[in-house]
C-alpha cells in the first residue's frame, strides 16, 4: 500500500472511528508513541517539506 493510499484511507477511517495511530509500539505492554491522525498527517507534511 502506498503512503498516499494509506493517507487517504486508513487515516480517514481511523478519524471516523475515534481511533489513534500507534508509532514504535514495541514489547509485551506496547511501549511506543500515540498521535492522532491529524498529527500524522501533520508531520508527514512536515517531513515530506524537508526532503
Amino acid at each position: 500500500m502506498s503512503l498516499e493510499t494509506w493517507c487517504d484511507r486508513v487515516l480517514s477511517d481511523a478519524v471516523r472511528d475515534g481511533l489513534v495511530i500507534g508509532i514504535n509500539w514495541s514489547g509485551p505492554r506496547l511501549v511506543g508513541w500515540s498521535f492522532i491522525p491529524d498529527e500524522v498527517v501533520n508531520r508527514l507534511a512536515a517531513a515530506r517539506a524537508v526532503t
